[in-house]
């Protein structure tokens, strides 16, 4: 098991930002929609850092996006 970002797109497409997407250290990870104006996460690339959560929750205040449990196949 471990955690890998998760977006509100619903709360996201509020905001129109991009930030957590600047700040994710891994390429294509953390992608933004034109389309829908919201973020998106690639969660087989995300390595669980949490940097996305504090760059909306921490420092934005807009708690769009959460670390979320992802079980493996056994």
């Amino acid at each position: 098991m471990y955690f890998v970002a998760e977006v509100n797109e619903k709360e996201c497409a509020k905001y129109n930002c991009k930030q957590c997407v600047l700040f994710c250290p891994e390429p294509n990870c953390l992608n933004y929609k034109e389309s829908d104006h919201t973020a998106w996460v690639w969660s087989d690339r995300c390595k669980g850092c949490e940097i996305c959560v504090y760059v909306c929750s921490d420092l934005l205040k807009r708690h769009c996006i959460e670390m979320v449990m992802v079980k493996t196949g056994d």
